[in-house]
């Protein structure tokens, strides 16, 4: 029997709650696809997720990976962690990700979505490798504001939003050896691209998750299907992602 949830949560946007089966969540499925492609690199290694959110990466990494440590700065969504993904090589810790507590070493350290919500990203990124055993992996996703507003967002919960160029600066000045990928849509859509430049858009995140209209846009706009981009990262890439040698 399912164990009940002290803090009942709400999906932000930027706290995501996974989808039920029959649901659509778009930003849900842009991060599990993040969370997939890390897992080539976590098998029989020791991970650290930092700002691990309510769980599911880390319960995804745990399929392959030895032990995964997530940690997240919500009490609530570790709570929510605890209760929902609990298992005999998964822990969740409570702790500030500008601020590690702890003095253990991991094999990969992966970080999806939160390097936008940390105003000094050197020493975000500095407290990362500290983390991490001399060659291990570090890998680092943020949306590409394609406009270079590095330490400016329209969004009330980012502090510092970057370009490809301002994050490949950042990159190259922490790691020698790093490559940065892109996350896009997996094929071309003129519905998909008519719909993003459109109010129709920000109408359809207001939907349930288990609407049929929602369901049928996103199928025929294929706003939940992605691929690894390598090439014109800067143009095509929806989300930015580093992976870097420590």
């Amino acid at each position: 029997m399912e164990k009940p949830i002290g803090t009942q949560l709400v999906d932000t946007g930027e706290r995501i709650i996974p989808a039920k089966e029959n649901e659509v969540s778009v930003v849900f499925s842009r991060q599990l696809f993040a969370y997939r492609y890390a897992s080539q690199y976590v098998v029989d290694k020791t991970v650290l997720d930092i700002g691990c959110g309510t769980g599911y990466g880390c319960h995804l990494l745990a399929g392959k990976a030895r032990r995964v440590t997530g940690i997240d700065y919500d009490t609530d969504a570790i709570e929510y962690c605890q209760t929902k993904y609990s298992g005999s090589n998964i822990e969740f810790i409570h702790a500030d990700a500008s601020n590690l507590p702890s003095s253990s070493l991991f094999d990969v350290v992966v970080s999806f979505q939160v390097i936008e919500h940390i105003a000094d990203v050197d020493n975000f990124i500095v407290q990362m490798k500290k983390r991490v055993i001399p060659g291990g992996m570090i890998l680092i996703s943020t949306p590409n504001s394609k406009t270079g507003t590095a330490g400016v967002s329209d969004n009330q919960f980012h502090v510092n939003e970057m370009n490809y160029t301002e994050f490949y600066a950042l990159m190259k000045k922490h790691f020698t050896k790093f490559e940065i990928y892109g996350i896009g849509y997996s094929s071309k859509n003129r519905l998909r691209e008519f719909l993003l430049q459109s109010p129709l858009y920000h109408v359809g995140k207001l939907l349930r998750r288990g609407s049929k209209i929602k369901k049928l846009g996103t199928q025929m706009t294929g706003l939940t299907e992605f691929i690894i981009i390598e090439d014109d990262v800067h143009e095509k890439g929806i989300d930015l992602l580093a992976v870097c040698t420590n």
